[in-house]
């Protein structure tokens, strides 16, 4: 009996630490949440720094060190509806976008579960459906407000404490535009994606020729083309848009 009730004051305290915080947070081998995907992902550029995430740039660059994908989404709890923040790497991403394909996010309420213990390298997540969502469930989720997830991470660098001011840090950068060569190398990856990625690219940083570019946007720029080729990755470019952004 006492076991018993250490081990439901633990999945007590375990609710209790995951409903305070905005993020959801699977910390131990075997932890789970059911959720409901919402809204489109937010990706970053970072790297690992005294135990922070913090947004790559060129000084940490000439450090030696290199660039990881981070993506954050918006998602609500399946039984309580509240909404959080699930943060995951680029493996993650792409098994989400291959069960977006099969299954569609706003259709299922998916099972996530951590498979490795805390601070293991090598843990890794699967994403399984689990209830398959009425047409009014599916409107009450898509109803439910989100975290802005580029406000928020601009002013607290998010889950971690990655500080700094993590992308906002990146609007802050030299006015100016990108070199020919980071243009050039942009266009190429985005060449090799069918019409829509170049075509959202555009529209998300607001240009009409990828030379155009923001200086200041370049590392989200860097992290939304790898986001797009998570996506596409199985499709080949088939046409060009009518005003040619690799001009």
């Amino acid at each position: 009996m006492a076991t018993n009730q250490w081990q439901q004051t633990a999945e007590l305290a375990k609710k209790h630490d995951q409903d305070s915080s905005t993020w959801l947070k699977l910390g131990n081998d075997g932890d789970t949440a059911v959720v409901v995907f919402l809204g489109d992902p937010y990706p970053r550029e970072v790297s690992f720094v005294d135990g922070k995430y913090m947004p790559f740039d060129d000084k940490l660059k000439a450090q030696g060190l290199k660039a990881s994908l981070r993506v954050a989404l918006n998602v609500a709890v399946y039984e309580t509806k509240e909404v959080k923040i699930l943060e995951q790497g680029v493996t993650f991403f792409k098994d989400l976008v291959r069960v977006r394909e099969k299954y569609g996010l706003d259709k299922w309420a998916f099972e996530v579960q951590r498979h490795g213990a805390a601070k293991d390298p090598k843990t890794t997540y699967s994403i399984l459906p689990e209830h398959q969502l009425t047409p009014e469930q599916q409107k009450e989720f898509q109803a439910l407000p989100l975290h802005d997830l580029e406000k928020l991470y601009g002013s607290s660098g998010g889950e971690g404490g990655g500080g700094g001011g993590a992308l906002g840090s990146y609007d802050r950068k030299e006015a100016g535009v990108v070199d020919p060569s980071t243009a050039q190398s942009i266009a190429a990856q985005l060449k090799m994606m069918p019409r829509e990625a170049v075509e959202r690219f555009c529209k998300k940083f607001n240009v009409a020729r990828i030379k155009d570019l923001p200086v200041a946007q370049l590392e989200k720029a860097r992290a939304f083309v790898e986001v797009l080729a998570s996506e596409f990755a199985a499709q080949t470019a088939t046409a060009t848009p009518d005003a040619d952004p690799f001009a």
